[in-house]
């Protein structure tokens, strides 16, 4: 594969933007006009800028937890509307607050632009909680792919300073090594083409070194994995991400941490995002572990089966 110079990646990376937006207005369009009274675009200004963010679930008056949402995209792509079907239908039936954060992307904002915006927000969301009707004692964060890599770092970043404890966290086939070039990671048949990956990391990069945890969170310390929330990783065999999900969940149970792995082999990145029967297994575990953790409610209560 022919190795490009990071001005290229991010050429490649802006031209790729500006197609997928156009393409996305397209695609989201029926949705967005469908989901019009069960959604709102709230635009949020921090110290890092300015953020679309889009809120679900907040017709509700009395005080609820929140779900913090992360779309995927390779840190250049995607937004919001990726993960609407759930989020809609997670908030129906756990009866959630749910914020999905358009985070700002590479590479004309690569690292750490979208890990300082998503914990400004969280932090924002939990000083004014009583504004919002948020229980700050039940805020939950996951994501997918790239969402997944920020959520694995906002708790890490929420550890360290002590001020918000987020209940639990999930991660959808998380890149969690990006010090392992794409070319270098395994190949199954299905796998996002390296060619893609190493754009997506590079302009993500910009230079930065892929061994800092905040990029890749294998390699943090073991005492800023300790005392982390409770945790859910999904990965995927027909994914190269597979093998640094895995890590990581060993690397979390090693030190303490309250983690579940959810493997399926024949899986590709992403799947919970089309419907399949896998989708539907994985998206069931999912609800139950935030009804465990959000709502206080045990796996026999849920009333739902393995």
């Amino acid at each position: 594969m022919k190795i490009l110079t990071p001005e290229q990646y991010q050429k490649k990376g802006m031209r790729l933007q500006k197609m997928e937006k156009m393409a996305s207005r397209a695609m989201y369009h029926a949705m967005i006009k469908r989901n019009k009274a069960l959604r709102k675009e709230v635009f949020m200004e921090t110290r890092h800028g300015h953020t679309r963010t889009v809120w679900y679930g907040f017709e509700n008056p009395s005080p609820g937890p929140l779900l913090i949402d992360l779309h995927g995209g390779g840190f250049i792509l995607g937004s919001p509307e990726m993960d609407e079907r759930m989020n809609i239908e997670w908030s129906r039936l756990l009866g959630c607050r749910i914020i999905s954060i358009d985070y700002p992307k590479a590479p004309g904002h690569p690292f750490p632009a979208a890990v300082d915006q998503v914990y400004a927000i969280l932090e924002y969301l939990w000083e004014h909680a009583k504004v919002y009707g948020i229980d700050k004692a039940r805020i939950a964060i996951g994501g997918h792919s790239a969402g997944a890599n920020l959520t694995a770092v906002t708790c890490m970043k929420a550890k360290k300073e002590g001020k918000i404890q987020p209940v639990c966290q999930f991660m959808n086939c998380p890149p969690l090594d990006m010090a392992t070039s794409a070319i270098e990671k395994p190949l199954p048949k299905g796998c996002i083409p390296p060619k893609f990956a190493y754009m997506f990391d590079s302009s993500y990069l910009a230079g930065n070194d892929g061994h800092d945890p905040n990029i890749s969170p294998v390699y943090a310390q073991d005492e800023d994995l300790k005392g982390l929330p409770p945790a859910l990783i999904i990965v995927a065999g027909r994914d190269s991400l597979h093998d640094e999900g895995v890590r990581y969940y060993n690397r979390l149970t090693e030190n303490g941490v309250d983690a579940q792995l959810l493997d399926y082999p024949f899986g590709r990145h992403c799947f919970m995002l089309k419907k399949s029967t896998l989708t539907t297994d994985a998206f069931e575990k999912v609800t139950r572990f935030l009804q465990q953790h959000l709502l206080g409610v045990s796996a026999g209560e849920s009333g739902q089966k393995e």
